[in-house]
């Protein structure tokens, strides 16, 4: 079944600040951006990845998806940071339904909740030896109830029905895949094709880190910084409001690189000195991601990290990091599957706009695969 008309594909991002759709439909072997689109959620209806107040989250989805141009119908959306628990799991062999029962039961050593809490879902994506004895692999995605019905409540009152429930972080993965697989350029010999890919995606209030290894998931964190944690930070440094904070970090936010001359401007060098300690602690948590992936994964190593989320625009972050982390950073872009016209999204604005819609964009390649 397809979803918005006969084959196009739609995608409904909803984060803490802004709620994102995408429209896809098929080009060949391609995709082709038929509408996006976008609103601002309204403060409180969103925290910590969770709705919290749906019906007026439902206002704003309408509006969003009525200033894309897009027919209300199915969609596809997803639930992401604090509110998700996605776990591996090393199980014995067994026959499919024994699987599901067993990888319940062991669920229960991850969830902080009862198992009948939550909305709970299991992938077999593999096998391994582990002391000669062979091992299925399952991945276990797990998220309370109350959270799932609420974020279904508020597509309703948006005039949506939900088609597919997804994860955020697999949806920045969808999208952002074949960027991290890419051979890197030869003046960047960090990068390395084949090699294992951490994707961090900064939103709001929470940012999500995952390193995957071919089509395997190799690791899957949440961590307490974000865009706001900087807008705090420089609100408090220029003693000014949230949302005027929010707007110059928008206008002249620049991370200052050491060995390059400082700006002229005051303004930019205080934003830069206000911000550096949340840079400072965001590279640390990619960092330690990447060393307890090395742990464990000893001959893997990591080729490329890739940026998306609202955040990932500020100037310079991506020079930071690759410096921080010595490997070669880059900001995604998840419009590299599809063709996108001008009407849609003028090419001069691609690569401001792109980041933040990589989660919306990977929501609606899901529709390819349920449809």
């Amino acid at each position: 079944m397809a979803l918005f008309g006969a084959k196009s594909f739609v995608g409904l991002d909803i984060g803490s600040h802004e709620i994102k759709v995408v429209e896809l439909g098929p080009a060949g072997g391609r995709f082709r951006v038929l509408h996006m689109g976008s609103a601002d959620t309204p403060p409180g209806a969103v925290k910590e990845g969770a709705v919290v107040e749906p019906q007026a989250l439902g206002v704003a989805i309408r509006q969003a998806v009525g200033k894309a141009g897009i027919k209300p119908g199915r969609v596809v959306s997803a639930v992401g940071g604090q509110a998700v628990i996605v776990r591996e799991l090393k199980l014995p062999p067994m026959p499919e339904d024994e699987l599901k029962q067993a990888a319940r039961f062991e669920a229960e050593r991850y969830i902080p909740y009862g198992v009948r809490e939550v909305n709970m879902d299991f992938d077999i994506i593999g096998e391994t030896t582990e002391e000669n004895q062979r091992r299925i692999v399952v991945l276990l995605v797990a998220a309370r109830r109350d959270v799932v019905d609420k974020h279904v409540q508020a597509l309703e009152a948006g005039g949506l029905a939900p088609y597919v429930l997804d994860v955020e972080s697999f949806a920045v993965i969808r999208a952002l895949d074949a960027q991290a697989q890419a051979t890197a350029a030869p003046q960047a010999p960090g990068g390395t094709a084949g090699a294992a890919s951490v994707f961090v995606d900064l939103g709001a209030e929470t940012s999500d880190i995952v390193i995957t290894e071919g089509d395997q998931l190799r690791l899957t964190r949440n961590i307490n910084i974000g865009g706001d944690g900087l807008t705090k930070a420089i609100a408090t440094r220029l003693d000014m409001e949230f949302q005027s904070a929010a707007q110059v970090k928008e206008e002249k936010g620049v991370v200052v690189l050491e060995g390059e001359p400082a700006p002229d401007d005051r303004t930019v060098m205080a934003l830069h000195e206000a911000m550096l300690p949340i840079l400072g602690d965001l590279a640390t948590e990619v960092r330690r991601s990447m060393d307890y992936f090395q742990t464990r994964w000893r001959e893997s190593r990591v080729g490329r990290v890739v940026l998306s989320g609202g955040t990932a625009r500020l100037t310079n972050l991506d020079r930071f990091l690759s410096l921080e982390l010595g490997v070669e950073t880059v900001i995604g872009d998840p419009f590299l599957q599809c063709e996108v016209g001008e009407r849609v999204l003028p090419a001069a604005q691609r690569k401001q706009v792109g980041p933040a819609m990589a989660t919306a964009v990977g929501l609606a390649l899901r529709g390819t695969v349920e449809r």
